[in-house]
């Protein structure tokens, strides 16, 4: 019973691929730091994904690791090493990697996935970027 009433309730989640087109249009919901997402999601993973998940958000962070010709991104969330996964949306992420250095402060409007071992945003744009 448990089980099934699980998987129901993953099924009817909001899920959004990487490369969501209607990420250009829409606005964000909610402007936050990459540090307040993760910590939000630490303290209550289900009313952090009732709160962001499938929603737009505009999130802030400082960038790690960044890797040249990279589709996603990862920034900072902490001082124990937590990050936010953002996926770059495939019609933007050459211009969003063009503006952007590792360890650099990146604002980016993304879906929020919700969380699978770390924060996971989809279809990352820059916030002013439009089609």
């Amino acid at each position: 019973m448990v089980v099934a009433l699980l998987a129901a309730s993953t099924a009817c989640a909001p899920s959004v691929s990487d490369h969501d087109n209607r990420i250009f249009a829409a606005p964000a919901a909610v402007k936050l730091s990459a540090r307040d997402l993760s910590a939000a999601y630490t303290a209550d993973r289900a009313g952090a994904d009732d709160r962001y998940r499938g929603r737009v958000i505009e999130i802030s962070g400082v960038v790690k690791n960044l890797q040249p010709g990279a589709t996603v991104l990862t920034l900072a969330a902490g001082d124990e090493g937590q990050i936010v996964e953002a996926s770059l949306h495939a019609d933007a992420a050459a211009a969003v990697l063009r503006a952007l250095t590792d360890g650099q402060r990146a604002t980016l409007k993304c879906f929020c996935e919700g969380f699978d071992r770390r924060v996971r945003l989809k279809s990352c744009v820059a916030p002013d970027q439009a089609r």
